[in-house]
């Protein structure tokens, strides 16, 4: 089905489980409605979500379902990018933000600065797809160095032909689209492909926020290449190709998907996701307290059906304890662009 902002996606229909972790969670936190372990329909108010596409079609999913079992209370998300999530987050506009990449030591510093703590909440795994028209039938795989001669600022008004990029690729104009600046995927790539956060040529095709115009774009010209996240290449394969990376360490060419996020081979594209919370909310806002708690509990059935990739249970509880203890700051934004799902697992447990 079709989500009301467009974007094909599966809904998950919690089932009587998810609704027990609920009430429970709710009695926790002074919601419960009795012994029953009904979900309290007392709670009330709005919950304002805001930031990165990517994260995007989770919160919103969550979001839909948590309104089902509460209904007094509205949870509105907002696709604005990450940066720009982090920015209404610090300037008290929203009680969550969306992110594809970790939070950096800069926004932790300004949201300080408005007496206000971030607890980091990883939720997913995505990886990021390059992707092709369906006829391109010559960058099967390509290296991370060879992404870099595309993409890294060097390249601007230079590398604009594919044989440039190899020269047994034909002789055909190339055509780039991609994320905008105040995206954490644009963040993330350039990090992990580049080797500096930000560092990227500004003379492509098309430069925006929303990936289906990506998808839409590298369609329309037959040397177009693009990149977004996994869960956008998996709704869009009837539009784009996606093209294997050759992992760094192994040599051998990846294909993006699910298992291969899962096993670690795809690299180094394979990224966390995650959400943060502003910490003095969550006494005072028992409505935002439950949606995180559901969020927590529910995000392992529902980020497969939107296209990315399950957490293990010990790190959502990992996020759980965080939340319960009010640990504010960041983890992941130690860990460098490029380490395996395994490693980053390693260095938050």
């Amino acid at each position: 089905m079709f989500n009301r902002s467009g974007r094909l996606r599966k809904v998950t229909i919690l089932g009587v489980m998810a609704a027990s972790l609920l009430a429970l969670h709710l009695a926790a936190c002074g919601g419960g409605d009795g012994p029953t372990g009904e979900p309290d329909t007392k709670l009330s108010g709005s919950i304002a979500v805001a930031g990165s596409s990517t994260v995007f079609p989770i919160s919103e999913a969550i979001g839909e379902e948590f309104s089902k079992a509460n209904s007094g209370v509205r949870v509105n998300v907002a696709s604005t990018g990450t940066g720009a999530g982090f920015r209404a987050l610090c300037a008290g506009d929203t009680q969550i933000a969306d992110a594809s990449r970790p939070v950096k030591q800069s926004e932790l510093d300004t949201c300080a600065e408005q007496d206000i703590e971030l607890i980091e909440v990883p939720v997913a795994f995505d990886a990021l797809s390059v992707v092709v028209h369906p006829d391109n039938d010559w960058a099967s795989c390509l290296s991370v160095e060879e992404l870099a001669g595309i993409f890294g600022p060097e390249a601007q008004d230079s590398v604009t032909n594919w044989n440039q990029v190899r020269p047994d690729f034909p002789d055909s104009k190339l055509r780039l689209y991609g994320p905008s600046t105040a995206s954490g995927t644009f963040d993330y790539f350039t990090a992990a492909v580049v080797g500096e956060e930000g560092a990227h040529r500004g003379d492509l095709d098309l430069i925006t926020e929303e990936d289906p115009l990506i998808a839409r774009g590298v369609n329309g010209s037959e040397g177009g290449l693009g990149y977004f996240g996994l869960a956008y290449y998996d709704q869009y394969r009837e539009l784009v190709k996606g093209v294997d990376i050759r992992n760094p360490g192994t040599g051998e060419c990846v294909e993006p998907s699910t298992v291969n996020v899962e096993n670690g081979s795809y690299q180094p594209l394979a990224r966390p996701i995650f959400i943060y919370v502003r910490a003095d909310l969550l006494d005072s806002q028992p409505e935002l307290a439950a949606f995180v708690h559901f969020f927590l509990d529910n995000a392992a059935a529902i980020v497969p059906d939107v296209g990315y990739v399950a957490l293990p249970a010990s790190v959502y509880d990992w996020a759980r304890e965080r939340i319960n203890s009010r640990s504010t700051g960041s983890v992941f934004n130690k860990v460098e662009p490029g380490v395996s799902i395994t490693d980053a697992l390693r260095e938050i447990q």
